[in-house]
């Protein structure tokens, strides 16, 4: 039987439809959002394209325990007027970063009362969508239960969320604030929304200038029964991010935190086979990012600092690594990096980053007026392993979505896995890699006699 897949429908509009430079682009919020290590239930966040909020989402976000196996986003309804909640019985929601799962617990949830499958109510529904990469870029394996919410009684849908709940289930609460404001009187009602959600007051919900203000009372009337505490983490308004204030749409993040203590740093690791932990993984980009400033800014190489302790064992290790330059509107500013080690990963990620910005022959040097729209990325590669295909598929599946450097005599190249998403069939991919090295086309075949 054919899966039933939600596509996306804002990918390549409200945020990047490229898997890479959408990662690097949700990374870089998270890098910038503070930890605050809270044992987190709950969250609101804003759903918004990731330009406007992006960054405050990321506050929230970044908050997240690592071992969440179960994420219940509720969304809104902007284009359907609906009595009670919504669940659309999908195998899957696709997105850039690949498919998440549902819940078999949906199954379950469709049998409640209040509860319905209207297709028509998710058709433009952006709410639910545009929060799942954030959550695939902090957590590893999570089912879904999307939940798009209408006008519904907030006590008993709390008591439904309370059901579907456990230690290891986050619910997301997908909610923007007041709209098309001068900035000023925006600030003024969201203040207001804000005040009450932390002050837990859902019947103040009625008054304020939320989008989907039942989704946000039944949380709160869940976070007076579990004894959640609030914080707020970020708020802005689109006036914060481009010039124009007479017509402004704000945003807020808020965490629904137990007092309980957050789990332990080791479970910080996103997958057990990883190198690298998300804390790693912020602390090299940042690196890079700051080594790229200093250099173009004053000439001069970033001067080392300390190394927290956690992460001393892997940037101290020799690692082969690239380090990829995007600007704004994610094309390729710059690419250098080796496939064999040559020094500690700190020191070859400093290095890299230098020659990205400086000497990546492609282009001219990474100018100051361009550092603010600049993306980062590090790839960090393991060493480089011979393949001896039997057959040709088995070939194909032995390079599939990895880094692949090809050599023949003096002529050699090397692709990053990022480069399937660009070239996603194994004979484009091959077929680009031999002419990058200079070779005919459908050399790689004589690798598969």
């Amino acid at each position: 039987m054919k899966e039933k897949i939600r596509k996306p429908i804002c990918a390549g509009t409200w945020y990047n439809a490229g898997a890479a430079a959408l990662s690097a682009e949700l990374d870089e919020y998270l890098e910038l959002a503070e930890e605050e290590n809270l044992n987190v239930k709950a969250i609101i966040v804003p759903h918004a394209g990731y330009m406007y909020s992006g960054q405050t989402a990321a506050c929230a976000f970044r908050q997240i325990n690592r071992n969440i196996n179960k994420v219940i986003i509720l969304g809104t309804a902007h284009h359907y007027s609906l009595t009670g909640a919504c669940v659309i019985d999908y195998d899957a929601y696709d997105s850039p970063l690949g498919k998440v799962k549902l819940s078999p617990e949906v199954k379950n949830l469709l049998k409640e009362e209040n509860i319905a499958s209207i297709p028509a109510a998710d058709e433009r529904e952006h709410s639910i969508e545009i929060e799942i990469p954030f959550l695939q870029r902090v957590l590893k394996d999570f089912s879904i239960i999307p939940v798009i919410v209408g006008r519904i009684d907030p006590e008993e849908f709390a008591s439904l969320l309370e059901k579907y709940s456990d230690d290891k289930t986050l619910i997301v609460c997908s909610a923007d604030l007041s709209h098309f404001h001068s900035y000023n009187e925006a600030v003024k009602l969201d203040k207001y929304s804000l005040d009450s959600i932390l002050d837990l007051n859902a019947e103040a919900i009625n008054e304020a200038e939320i989008d989907s203000p039942w989704a946000v009372m039944s949380l709160i009337e869940l976070a007076k029964r579990k004894n959640w505490k609030t914080k707020l983490l970020d708020y802005k308004n689109s006036g914060d991010i481009i010039k124009d204030k007479s017509s402004v749409v704000g945003y807020g993040a808020v965490a629904f935190y137990s007092d309980t203590e957050k789990f332990p740093a080791d479970e910080k690791v996103l997958h057990e086979k990883e190198i690298f932990t998300l804390d790693e993984k912020y602390f090299m980009r940042r690196l890079a990012k700051q080594t790229v400033e200093t250099f173009v800014r004053e000439g001069k190489r970033f001067q080392k600092k300390d190394i927290p302790e956690s992460f001393k064992q892997n940037l101290k290790s020799s690692y082969a690594c690239f380090v990829t330059l995007r600007n704004y509107d994610d094309e390729l500013r710059g690419c250098i990096g080796t496939i064999e080690p040559f020094d500690t990963l700190y020191n070859s990620i400093i290095e890299n980053a230098i020659s990205a910005a400086s000497r990546d022959y492609r282009f001219s040097p990474v100018g100051i007026s361009e550092l603010a729209g600049l993306k980062y990325e590090v790839s960090v590669l393991t060493k480089p392993e011979r393949i001896f295909p039997e057959d040709i598929n088995g070939f194909f599946c032995s390079i599939k979505n990895r880094g692949v450097i090809i050599e023949q005599n003096y002529n050699h190249a090397v692709y990053l896995p990022q480069v399937w998403e660009q070239l996603s069939s194994p004979e484009e991919f091959l077929g680009s890699l031999c002419r990058k090295a200079g070779l005919p086309a459908k050399e790689w075949e004589i690798f598969c006699v």
